[in-house]
């Protein structure tokens, strides 16, 4: 792996040798400028990872060449440092391109931890750019032709003729937005809005205002009006994923709406209404939330109409080589038929991320490739069988414990890192938190 090299920018000397000797520590190569001209010069004549910047320099304010940085040295990561600790300022820093905004005097880990960050952040858009560059062709979704996956097409077919609310249920990475982009993509809706909700992410006010919007004044940090998603979606189609998540109290106005298509935003009288569509996702048992409180009964029942069950990954293995190949082409992949070895060791892996684990799997195999064939060396780790002693046969078909020892496996083989943990894995870093949560209660005595 190559060493990453930081530019220090600040006139102190002391705060130079500090910094560097710090990060020089953590294995960062470091370089140093005192003003903007020697910063300038250095930026144009060699590369780099990343820029700690001073605002307040000997010959100017840097302030300016953040945005100058940011549109010429695509993906270098800017992390302003400065004593000017003022709001329109840090504001200004980031509008214009830098990355993170720290005051003087800095803590060094959090310096450590920003930086990190940033060279990530930086990182997956470089990746991201490549592959934009790679498959700028649209690749249809394949689902399979196996048993198990034809009449999950059969049910989607039904749904996509009509307008009634979807239920996707399964494990996480099972392609269940892929599937509800397919149906309102096949329905009568096609050339309208198709908007995604994660309720996942937001809770309780912010999930209700990202929903139906918010009038002026109507909280702290409401300081104009604000369109919902469900006004936006108007005509289209709305998905909730993770439904599941969502707190009680914004189950029961999205109740209200889907009942009546009408909704008011927060702090306003006005009766609004939407004609949208909607389809709703899930890893939970519902059945069993709504039976325990933590879901309602009467969302569940209206929610519930047409429910579509995805199987895993594990029990549709007759579908891996389609799948393989479909995603391969969408990254822009032609070296076909894959390497027979290649294709055993990705056949004989249980896949607990399911397709969502093997599109990562894939795609970090291309980037270790380089554009040459694949081979079992750009799949480091799915070479080595999972092995499962006598005493713990009887648990060999225990899924939970398998998922449990294969988080616990990749949180160590990436050092604890949980965004990289959360990535290789193919599931949200919200995901990942919920189930350590869960191991962690699993593993702490009574």
């Amino acid at each position: 792996m190559k060493t990453q090299r930081i530019l220090l920018v600040d006139d102190e000397e002391a705060t130079l040798f500090g910094y560097t000797r710090y990060l020089t520590k953590g294995g960062y190569s470091i370089e140093t400028a005192t003003c903007l001209k020697d910063a300038k010069s250095l930026i144009s004549s060699e590369h780099f990872d990343a820029i700690l910047l001073d605002l307040k320099l000997p010959d100017g304010n840097a302030i300016d060449w953040i945005s100058e940085l940011h549109n010429t040295h695509e993906n270098l990561a800017i992390i302003v440092i400065t004593g000017i600790s003022d709001i329109p300022t840090a504001v200004k820093a980031m509008k214009y391109g830098a990355y993170n905004f720290l005051t003087k005097p800095v803590n060094m880990d959090d310096l450590v931890i920003s930086l990190k960050k940033s060279l990530e952040v930086e990182e997956l858009r470089k990746r991201d750019s490549i592959y934009q560059r790679l498959a700028p062709q649209k690749v249809e979704p394949f689902f399979g032709n196996s048993p198990n996956i034809e009449k999950v097409i059969q049910y989607a077919n039904v749904a996509a003729m009509n307008n009634t609310v979807v239920l996707l249920h399964g494990e996480t990475g099972t392609g269940k937005g892929i599937l509800a982009r397919w149906i309102h993509d096949h329905s009568s809706r096609k050339n309208e809005a198709f908007v995604e909700v994660n309720c996942s992410s937001l809770k309780g006010e912010l999930l209700r205002s990202e929903l139906f919007g918010h009038a002026k004044g109507a909280f702290t940090s409401a300081i104009k009006d604000r369109s919902g998603l469900i006004e936006v979606v108007d005509g289209g189609t709305l998905f909730l994923d993770e439904i599941g998540d969502m707190d009680l109290e914004v189950q029961a106005q999205l109740l209200k709406t889907i009942e009546e298509k009408s909704y008011r935003r927060i702090g306003e009288n006005k009766l609004r209404t939407s004609d949208f569509r909607l389809i709703c996702a899930t890893n939970r048992n519902l059945t069993e939330a709504s039976m325990n409180g933590s879901f309602r009964k009467d969302l569940y029942y209206r929610i519930c109409i047409f429910p579509i069950h995805l199987p895993p990954l594990r029990e549709r293995i007759d579908d891996m080589p389609g799948l393989i190949k479909n995603i391969l082409t969408s990254f822009g992949y032609d070296k076909f038929p894959l390497n027979k070895k290649v294709t055993d060791i990705l056949l004989e892996y249980p896949w607990p991320g399911n397709i969502r684990e093997l599109r990562n799997m894939l795609e970090r195999a291309l980037l270790l490739s380089g554009g040459d064939q694949l081979s079992v060396s750009h799949f480091p780790g799915l070479d080595k069988p999972i092995q499962f002693s006598e005493q713990n046969a009887t648990e060999i078909w225990n899924l939970e414990e398998i998922e449990r020892n294969h988080i616990l496996d990749a949180l160590k083989h990436f050092g604890g890192d949980k965004y990289e943990t959360s990535s290789a894995l193919g599931i949200s870093l919200s995901s990942l938190y919920r189930k350590l949560d869960k191991i962690q209660q699993q593993q702490t005595p009574a």
